[in-house]
């Protein structure tokens, strides 16, 4: 969608959804030193990019217009703000964010990194969308729902509590009985919880737009110049 926004035609669409596709992993393999990258030893992912970034350029304006029809139909208004960020699209990428926020910190783990290192893999990961806002043009918002649509600290959070569980349940389970849960923290309940915290940041950011999660830098100045008056009235 953003790339046929941009103008793009349907190879450069094609191009731009292959990179967003395939960016955040091949990154990620160049910091842990994975390399060939992953769609290079197994070229199948770079067909699937791309053939699924073709599809969409054909089908996704079908079903948006599909979409818009009906919410007209029914006397309503599709879901998005003020920059056109539909919902069912950031449904969408919140679901694959959050995701991919999980995967990112389970290479580090599965790698023996540090803790916060395995937590910054669960952020660049999910560059394939940032690398796709910078060549679309659009503004690059990592608090907001517009531009990269509060990636990084969605991510951050995901990976955060997940390799926070991941440690929990090491300390715990270490030695030679449990110190805290008998068994340990079960995976599918610490990947439900960390992909659970990415989705709950996402859907804060929507709540709050189109104001995003945090302050420009602009904006935290004049607040910070209001604070510092009010004190020196006093």
């Amino acid at each position: 969608e953003n790339q046929g926004e941009a103008g793009m035609h349907v190879v450069g669409a094609s191009v731009v959804g292959t990179i967003t596709g395939l960016g955040g992993g091949t990154l990620n393999n160049c910091l842990v030193g994975a390399t060939p990258v992953g769609w290079m030893k197994d070229v199948r992912f770079l067909v699937i990019a791309g053939i699924s970034s073709l599809s969409g350029f054909y089908l996704y304006p079908l079903v948006q217009s599909g979409l818009r029809e009906g919410h007209e139909n029914q006397g309503g208004v599709e879901g998005g703000d003020s920059q056109g960020v539909s919902l069912p699209r950031y449904t969408l990428e919140t679901i694959a964010l959050s995701a991919l926020a999980i995967v990112g910190a389970q290479t580090g783990i599965v790698r023996g990194l540090h803790p916060l290192a395995s937590c910054s893999l669960g952020v660049t990961i999910c560059f394939g969308g940032v690398f796709r806002d910078l060549f679309c043009g659009q503004e690059l918002r990592l608090g907001g729902v517009s531009g990269c649509q509060s990636y990084a600290l969605a991510s951050v959070s995901g990976a955060a509590v997940y390799v926070a569980l991941r440690e929990l349940h090491v300390w715990n389970c270490s030695g030679v009985s449990s110190k805290l849960i008998n068994g340990g923290i079960p995976i599918g309940l610490r990947i439900a919880l960390g992909f659970g915290t990415a989705v709950l940041v996402r859907a804060c950011a929507w709540d709050r737009k189109p104001d995003g999660l945090f302050l420009t830098m602009e904006e935290t100045s004049e607040q910070n110049l209001r604070w510092l008056k009010s004190l020196l009235h006093k």
